[in-house]
């Protein structure tokens, strides 16, 4: 159950932050300026909290490091700066729908990278996910 809750706590958050990030965005902010002010947030909220829960690692693996690196570039950079520009663009309640389909790639991936399989469930998800996109994209 304790999972459980992380997981809607953290959904209640993502629900709250492209409010926000609309609000922001607002302001004619550009959507590099806001990434850069948004991940001095994160980076000071995690290593507080890193720091005073005494989860802050002093020593990691290359592999990890690179893995850690690479996904902070794609996910913290590039994948902000067009959430951001689709937020600045077509709105926060049309965004977060078409962004939260990213289920549907990472199974693709998944099988492509990983050589994981996927499930009749996995499947009919991608299946609702694409038809949610194009009804709220108005393709």
């Amino acid at each position: 159950m304790r999972g459980e809750v992380f997981a809607i706590a953290a959904a209640i958050l993502w629900g709250l932050v492209p409010v926000i990030d609309k609000i922001a965005l607002s302001s004619g902010v550009s959507v590099y300026t806001a990434n850069v002010i948004r991940s001095i947030g994160a980076a000071t909220t995690i290593i507080t909290l890193s720091v005073l829960t005494s989860q802050l690692q002093t020593t990691v693996d290359l592999k990890t490091v690179a893995c850690l690196l690479v996904g902070g570039a794609i996910a913290g950079a590039f994948a902000v700066i067009l959430y951001f520009s689709a937020i600045k663009t077509i709105g926060a309640s049309r965004t977060v729908p078409i962004t939260a389909a990213y289920p549907m790639f990472t199974a693709i991936i998944s099988i492509l990278v990983l050589g994981e399989s996927i499930s009749l469930k996995v499947a009919v998800g991608i299946v609702l996910i694409v038809i949610g996109i194009i009804l709220v994209s108005e393709i």
